[in-house]
């Protein structure tokens, strides 16, 4: 495929990546804005750090429960139509997170938020991953996956200010408000007279689940993608703890909290160029060694320059390391091209990591201290490089067996 062949096909598609994007935008945004409201929560309610782990907890076991079948529900009524319907519903956890704010009603409300995150991932990755060029695709999920920091960025910082001027309640009643009217906006111009966005689509050899799992790269792929979730996924659950113990002015835990997206944003940009020039497996063991010796570093430093260093440093190759992992998924199934399937399993296998990364470093945070949860980060992500080390094996033994592969 030429690269005028590849322009002339993002061309035609910018329309459902402009749609997609704008909805990346507002998801990110607003999941940041679940987790950024715990510590006013916490202080409001009296919440010990197990619970406010396990709130974080109930947000990724509601993404969990919708992992699987999110490909499913996006194949009967649309993928774009399905990503609308999350916003909606994100927003009325948020709106029910700010009017009831008890904290056995606050576990329903961020279970409904996490129903509507969790949505989100499976379809838009499915949906990149056939919609991009394979030649560009690691660039493709790049792209994608930083825009949804545009949203971390703007709204985190700014939710902050906000809770400190009207009070957490306040904010989250807003902010819930202004997703619904988005969400009605969106579905109004987008799609309510039967007009969708997305390209016609590819028709693919159905296959079941159990033939997609026994692909042995895939396997690797979301092993990987499981340990590197658990290692990164909490770190901004915990960050603005770890700040204010080194005595941030809880006003600027949106800047600080900010610095760690702009790292989000670039290496996500980044690494998925590496990834087209010198392959998944390469870019992504690297981004974890160096990512498991910054979190040391964050955890053991005192002096907030250097803090705001690691933490845009860490936002590189934590989050960054995203792009890498789904074209790593993509390229093991490319054959068969069942993405939604296959993204909709890797999910729930992460989503499993990232259920029980916020209980149990809560748990050790309380027993052992915020640092010993940071510490424990940085072994997980260097067990990461191990099912890493072997996708890669294990693709050159089989281009090896497959002639002219």
């Amino acid at each position: 495929m030429n690269a005028m062949h590849i322009a002339k096909r993002f061309s035609a598609n910018s329309g459902p990546f402009i749609g997609l994007n704008a909805l990346h935008i507002l998801n990110d945004g607003f999941q940041a804005s679940f987790v950024l409201l715990l510590p006013f929560i916490a202080k409001d309610q009296g919440l010990s750090l197990t619970k406010v782990g396990s709130l974080g907890t109930i947000l990724s076991v509601a993404s969990v429960v919708l992992a699987l079948p999110a490909g499913y529900i996006a194949a009967k009524i649309g993928g774009l139509k399905t990503l609308i319907i999350a916003l909606a519903l994100y927003a009325v956890g948020l709106l029910g997170a700010g009017m009831f704010g008890h904290y056995y009603l606050l576990l329903l409300t961020f279970a409904l938020g996490g129903v509507g995150f969790g949505v989100f991932h499976p379809i838009a990755f499915s949906l990149i991953a056939k919609w991009a060029p394979k030649a560009t695709r690691g660039r493709a999920m790049g792209n994608f996956t930083a825009i949804g920091d545009v949203g971390r960025i703007g709204i985190s910082a700014a939710l902050s200010f906000v809770v400190v001027a009207i009070g957490w309640r306040h904010a989250a009643i807003i902010y819930a408000i202004a997703a619904l009217v988005i969400a009605a906006c969106a579905y109004h111009f987008w799609l309510s007279k039967g007009g969708s966005l997305a390209p016609k689509e590819h028709t693919t050899t159905p296959l079941s689940l159990w033939q997609i799992i026994r692909n042995r790269r895939y396997l690797l792929a979301i092993s990987a993608s499981a340990l590197d979730a658990f290692a990164s996924a909490s770190l901004f659950v915990f960050l603005p703890f770890l700040l204010l113990k080194r005595g941030v002015d809880p006003a600027f835990l949106g800047t600080f909290t900010a610095a760690f997206f702009v790292g989000n944003f670039f290496g996500k940009t980044i690494l998925g160029r590496f990834v087209d020039k010198f392959g998944g497996t390469k870019v992504f063991i690297t981004s974890e060694v160096l990512m498991a010796a910054f979190i040391f570093l964050l955890a053991n430093a005192t002096a907030l320059p250097f803090i705001v260093f690691c933490s845009i440093v860490l936002g590189v190759f934590t989050k960054g390391t995203v792009p890498v992992l789904q074209t790593m998924v993509s390229e093991s199934v490319e054959h068969h091209g069942n993405f939604e399937k296959a993204f909709g399993f890797g999910g729930l296998v992460s989503g499993a990591a990232i259920t029980s990364a916020p209980f149990l470093l809560g748990f050790a945070s309380d027993k052992l201290g915020i640092v010993s949860a940071f510490n424990i980060m940085a072994a997980v992500a260097l067990v990461a490089v191990i099912p890493a080390l072997c996708f890669y094996v294990t693709r050159q033994q089989e281009a090896h067996e497959v002639p002219g592969k």
